[in-house]
């Protein structure tokens, strides 16, 4: 039976939100992740008022780690160090949605968060069982997150309208625009490992802010 979300057993995961995603011109710019910033920027606002805890996942590649493994094959921008290089602008997290104290930033340096970092161990020193996912892009490090959070066994929730995809031209089987793929991303993730959910239906319902008020504090 999935447990039933609240601040004291759930969290907000944030994927890879940094300039080199999202700005004009980025090496993976994603013009459907700016879009989504202004509903995303009212959940995490949500989230901190109800306490809720947030963890950022954000990419980065240190000069000399020799830590891109497949990833340098796949994406010549990360293996010449033109995209998610530590020390360089485009690693900052987009300004309006930046940690503040009390969340935690995890870096990551493959397409799942739970590869080779600490994010497990932290959700579990939560008590985290159920996971919010948001960020970009949906089907690639925000999915590939998500599907390693499920086989961990946690509860895991895709944000219908705080995830977002590019479109990916024709490699054989036709070019597929980015409100296609979310579509297709989206139904896929909810048959086969988790649910999908707004955000607006998540702060009417489950994680609305006068459930978690205090007596002293009126409607």
């Amino acid at each position: 039976m999935t447990p039933e979300l609240s601040p004291d057993n759930t969290a907000l995961i944030v994927v890879d939100m940094s300039l080199d995603f999202l700005q004009v011109g980025a090496p993976f710019e994603t013009v459907e992740g700016r879009d989504m910033l202004p509903a995303l920027i009212r959940f995490i606002q949500h989230c901190r008022e109800v306490k809720l805890p947030i963890v950022y996942l954000n990419h980065v590649h240190y000069p000399g780690a020799n830590d891109k493994g497949t990833l340098a094959d796949r994406f010549p921008v990360i293996r010449d160090g033109k995209a998610v290089r530590a020390g360089t602008e485009g690693v900052t997290i987009w300004p309006e949605i930046a940690p503040r104290p009390g969340d935690i930033l995890i870096e990551k340096i493959r397409q799942s968060g739970f590869m080779y970092t600490r994010l497990d161990a932290t959700l579990k020193e939560l008590k985290v069982l159920n996971i919010l996912m948001a960020g970009v892009s949906t089907g690639a490090c925000v999915e590939s997150t998500a599907r390693d959070a499920v086989s961990r066994d946690y509860f895991v929730y895709m944000l219908s309208d705080v995830t977002a995809t590019s479109g990916i031209p024709d490699y054989g089987w036709g070019e597929m625009d980015s409100a296609t793929l979310q579509r297709v991303f989206l139904t896929n993730f909810a048959y086969h490992l988790g649910k999908v959910a707004s955000t607006e239906e998540l702060m009417a319902g489950p994680l609305a802010t006068k459930q978690y008020r205090t007596s002293s504090i009126p409607d």
